[in-house]
Order: structure tokens, then sequence, then C-alpha cells
């Protein structure tokens, strides 16, 4: 487990995990609950450039995305208010941006292969689900920064939130 008591539930909260386990329905609900500032990385991005991932991706290749992906959560984990961050499941690749989540309480939100790939293809503004090769690699990263972990496969985004709001509280001992 990180470090979180540097930043712990009163700081910034992050929100990992692959494409299409949750984590903008999660961040949402928590920053709406928490009365914070909501950083998603996808939307940010969308918003900065005009153009959704999967059309830099396209364009510019995948790199470029992940980079964008990179700055977004940076940009993020430096503002001074505590908010809730929807991170881009790339982030965990990088080693400085592994580095700065250990600083920080994160949240991994988890759903088997076939719920993800599902979800994504609701979507045309994303990219296919990771090889699985890339998610177990990278559920190994977000394991390992993981203050908390929650599974998303059969829940309703609310009841996640209920439960993502409950354990906080626990791991804070309140």
């Amino acid at each position: 487990m990180p470090a979180a008591e540097q930043g712990g539930p009163t700081g910034h909260i992050v929100i990992l995990g692959a494409m299409g386990s949750g984590k903008s329905n999660l961040a949402r609900r928590l920053a709406a609950s928490l009365e914070r500032d909501l950083f998603d990385s996808d939307v940010g991005i969308e918003s900065d450039t005009g153009r959704s991932g999967r059309e830099i991706a396209e364009s510019d290749g995948v790199a470029a995305l992940h980079a964008l992906e990179r700055e977004a959560l940076l940009d993020a984990l430096a503002r001074e208010d505590p908010a809730v961050i929807a991170a881009a499941a790339s982030v965990v690749d990088d080693p400085g941006a592994r580095s700065a989540l250990k600083t920080v309480f994160c949240i991994w939100v988890r759903a088997d292969p076939e719920i993800l790939e599902e979800r994504v293809s609701r979507g045309d503004h994303r990219r296919r689900v990771a090889s699985s090769e890339q998610l177990e690699r990278r559920d190994s990263l977000f394991g390992e920064l993981a203050d908390l972990v929650m599974d998303t496969g059969e829940s309703s985004p609310d009841d996640t939130a209920r439960r993502a709001l409950s354990e906080m509280r626990n791991w804070a001992g309140e």
C-alpha cells in the first residue's frame, strides 16, 4: 500500500482503473458527495483539444494521448484544493505519475474483462479495451497504488459510491 497518510481522504482522491471500469461515474458521485471539484482526464483533454482520446490516438498516436493523460493528472494533482480526480488508465505506465500517485489516496475500480469490453463498446469516444496482457500488467500497478479497491462489475454507480464513501470513512477511522 502507498503512503496514503500523506494525502489521505482529506487530500486529493484519485480514481484509477481500466477503461470502462466506472472511474468517471464514481468520481462524479464522490465529488458531489464530498463537495469537491472534479477533474476527469477524458473530459479535460477533450475540452482542451476539441478531440476525444480515440481521435487523438488515431491521428497523433497512442504515445501522444498518453502524454496528454499524464499531464492532465499532474496538473490536477498540482491544484491546492482537494479534488476527486478520474485518471486515465495509462498514467500507471509512467514512473513519474506513479510516484505522484503514491502521495495521494487512490481508489482502484475494477471489473471483469467481459464487463469492461461491453461498457467500452457503448461509446464511440473510447478505443478498444487493452489486451489481456496490458490489463494484467496495469492491474498489478493499480494494486500497488490502491488504498481502496472497489469492484464495479454488477454494482450500480450509486451503490459503488455509497460503498466507497463508507470504506473511506472506515479507512480514516471515523
